[in-house]
């Protein structure tokens, strides 16, 4: 066996764990099965499914404890493996556990699985780390002679290489003309390409294809200068990048010209073009991609960085008026011998900090700071460039001082002494990260964080309110109210600290995660509770929603004052100008005291329209109250109504519209008829009396464009004026409940009568209980 390293589980652990995990994935096996055998015939399937499911699990368990033991005999099986089986083992029995409907007792053994290291075994583990790394580092700098920032943008180079050489469309025979054009030999004399023996002496020398010179100086690879009658041929900065990656992938490259022109052919050649211009094009040598000249950079050689460093340093004494030319240094009197001339060390980065080259200027080179601690290992650039590494340098330092340094720094004493005072659960700490992270906000039905999940689309959760509540009274937790009625919660200062006091001592293995959820004791400011918008009670400052219904003990409604005339009437002034008018005070308005109106009785066409409506069409005309709509008064004839929902509604209104009894889109809030309870006879469960009020619409529309998107909100009652749906049933929504309705006699129902068929406008109703019933069924 390999030495177990620091932090792991002794083989020892794993084999006794994975055992362990086996033989409850058994048990809970046996305890699925005997369920099944002790079922009923009503409810064999489900269990009879769990029970497979529970011994699937258990057969894997049980394979992983097998492959455990069996490496254990192996010397050559790393630790790391017991490890994997003995994890995968316990999870197994922990799926079992869940299938069989067990307790989970197999979770447990995780936490044998994984120690936490001590801050000794931290600290040693860190320095081998660190010992190995520069260990690997100094064997790449010694093989490859670059430091790891230049080593990582030769890479680059090399994946950039492979997709643009190919592009280019380049035989070898191109490269040898711009590896002799780079020796700075290459001249052209008497029509005649070719490369000097020595430079400067412009005669003789090896001959260079003419045609390939020609082509790389028309695609702009060369550059010619004439001079003595000699046209000498350089690489141009284009030209230089590509050599270099031509270099970089001698496998993009053409074995010869032909292969070469084939190539560019079938990449150029169009179908509309005549036969010339396509071998023409084909002839053409084709630009190296902007792209790919953009993001190529050379790497610098650690002894080219020390020349460099030497030559700045030489420069910026010369520029300090220290260095005279035809004058030796003075040296000390008491100096043996002349002080060497320092070297300028490349500046060093905080742990987790990395140095990004930037395209460079004529005179001067770039850089901008990389931090991989900010966002879970992931590099992201720091705001600024510098053209000065020392100052780069300096930023990234300050950067991980402000950032980083207090999470690395061990805690002190009074530091500890505030985390053992906020002995948070795991799910508190959960909290505190959704009020970071996420958005924390309250609702009518709880509270809600959303999109809490960083990689999945709109996941939102529940929170338990008692948790969030008692962070707030605590004063970890504040409320931001914003203008439409909706509360934030989000980390108070003291919650911000605690929660990285509590991060760093986690990290550093002082503290852990208690296992109930803390009672934290209340600020006094925030003794009384916190106010639920659920209960109807709200923040000091917080105004209540317009169309909220007011509380069944609220004071009797003043008499509400006549109204100012305001500038006229409305009718003088122009549309925006009422539109987007301020708003005038509205009144005050009971919405549990509206007039209700009687029930509407179907005609017999109108019930067998209901029969043949969709189930799930029914269910919905059923909750929404519009399966026995009451229409209001109208100065428009129904037969107005009906040719404008047949010759103007856009098609998705009609599909929609045709799916239920009685429509859709034409029923407003307070033409809604009966809910389904009563529907039913069971008044006793109305959906309002359950509600403790009636539904009141929020008095808002969207206008639509001819795309369906909507394009602007339409209020249609500016005057705040309720509109509300009381169900239309006559029993009371308040007081005593009635009487259950008794269950009926399985014998078969009587016929019953037929309903006379009653006008669809018609507001009358039957005075039976069981009228709206019988007329809708």
């Amino acid at each position: 066996m390999i030495e177990t390293d620091a932090g792991e589980p002794t083989p020892q652990t794993c084999l006794r764990v994975a055992r362990e995990a086996a033989e409850l994935a058994v048990a809970a096996a046996d305890h699925a099965t005997n369920a099944v055998c002790r079922s009923r015939s009503g409810n064999t399937a489900c269990l009879e499914e769990a029970a497979h499911a529970a011994h699937r699990e258990a057969v894997e368990a049980e394979r992983h404890a097998v492959q455990a033991e069996r490496w254990a005999a192996d010397p050559s099986v790393p630790d790391r493996s017991l490890r994997y089986c003995a994890s995968q083992a316990v999870d197994r029995a922990v799926r079992a556990q869940g299938a069989a409907e067990v307790e989970a007792t197999a979770a447990a053994l995780r936490t044998e699985l994984e120690r936490r290291l001590t801050p000794e075994e931290r600290a040693e583990r860190e320095s081998k780390q660190r010992r190995e790394e520069a260990k690997e580092e100094a064997e790449e700098r010694a093989a490859t002679g670059m430091d790891s920032d230049n080593r990582d943008l030769a890479r680059m180079n090399t994946y950039l290489a492979e997709s643009a050489v190919s592009e280019l469309g380049w035989a070898a025979g191109h490269q040898r003309v711009l590896e002799a054009a780079e020796t700075g030999r290459l001249y052209q004399l008497d029509e005649q390409v070719r490369q000097a023996a020595e430079r400067g002496v412009w005669s003789g020398g090896r001959k260079i294809s003419r045609e390939r010179t020609q082509d790389l100086l028309t695609a702009g690879f060369l550059a010619a200068a004439t001079a003595d009658g000699v046209r000498r041929l350089t690489p141009t900065p284009m030209g230089q990048v590509a050599l270099e990656l031509a270099r970089l992938h001698p496998a993009g490259l053409y074995e010869s010209d032909k292969a070469a022109y084939e190539a560019r052919y079938a990449r150029v050649a169009k179908r509309h073009q005549r036969s010339d211009d396509k071998k023409a094009a084909a002839h053409r040598l084709p630009p190296l991609d902007p792209t790919a000249l953009r993001l190529y950079r050379r790497p610098v050689t650690l002894a080219e960085q020390e020349l460099r460093a030497e030559r700045e340093a030489a420069e910026q004494w010369e520029d300090e008026g220290g260095y005279c030319p035809g004058v030796p240094t003075p040296v000390p009197a008491a100096a043996a011998e002349p002080a060497a001339t320092p070297v300028k060390t490349e500046p060093t980065l905080p742990s987790g900090m990395y140095f990004l080259p930037l395209p460079s200027t004529r005179h001067r080179d770039w850089w901008t700071i990389q931090c991989g601690r900010c966002q879970g290992g992931i590099r992201i650039e720091l705001p600024g460039e510098w053209h000065d590494k020392d100052e780069a340098a300096q930023a990234a330092r300050e950067h991980y001082d402000e950032a980083h340094r207090p999470v690395d720094d061990l805690l002190t004493e009074e530091e500890v002494a505030e985390v053992e005072r906020w002995p948070l659960s795991d799910a508190q700490r959960t909290v505190l990260s959704h009020a970071e992270h996420a958005d924390l906000a309250e609702f009518d039905d709880g509270f809600w964080a959303l999109d809490c999940v960083p990689d999945r689309w709109d996941v939102n959760k529940r929170v338990a309110r008692g948790r969030v509540t008692r962070l707030w009274a605590a004063g970890l937790l504040d409320v931001r109210l914003d203008g439409n009625g909706r509360r934030q919660l989000v980390k108070s200062p003291t919650g911000r600290r605690v929660a990285r006091l509590l991060f760093r001592a986690e990290r550093q293995g002082i503290a852990e995660p208690a296992a109930k959820d803390a009672k934290l004791a209340p600020l006094a400011k925030r003794s009384g509770g916190y106010p639920l918008q659920s209960e109807g009670r709200y923040f000091k400052g917080e105004q209540r929603s317009a169309a909220e219904p007011a509380p069944e003990a609220a004071a009797p409604l003043p008499a509400v004052a006549p109204k100012q005339p305001a500038a006229a009437t409305d009718s003088d002034q122009p549309l925006l100008r009422r539109l987007f008018a301020p708003r005038v005070e509205r009144p005050a308005y009971d919405v549990r005291t509206v007039i209700r109106r009687p029930q509407r009785v179907l005609t017999p066409e109108e019930r067998e329209r209901a029969r043949n409506t969709r189930l799930l069409n029914l269910e919905g005309a059923l909750i929404m109250g519009i399966t026995d709509p009451v229409p209001n008064s109208s100065p428009m004839p129904e037969e107005a109504g009906a040719r404008v929902r047949e010759e103007v509604w856009p098609e998705r209104f009609k599909v929609i519209e045709r799916k239920y009894p009685q429509g859709f889109a034409r029923w407003s809030m307070c033409e809604r008829g009966t809910c389904w309870n009563c529907l039913a006879g069971r008044c006793d469960i109305c959906v309002h009396r359950q509600k403790g009020g009636p539904d009141v619409d929020r008095n808002l529309e969207s206008v639509t464009n001819h795309r369906g998107h909507a394009v602007a909100k339409f209020i249609p009652r500016p005057g705040g004026e309720p509109c509300v749906w009381w169900c239309r049933c006559p029993c009371p929504k308040d007081g005593p409940a009635p009487a259950r309705p008794a269950a009926k006699p399985k014998t078969a129902p009587p016929a019953a009568a037929a309903v006379a068929p009653v006008p669809a406008a018609t507001s009358a109703r039957a005075s039976e209980p069981e009228a709206a019933q019988a007329a809708l069924w």
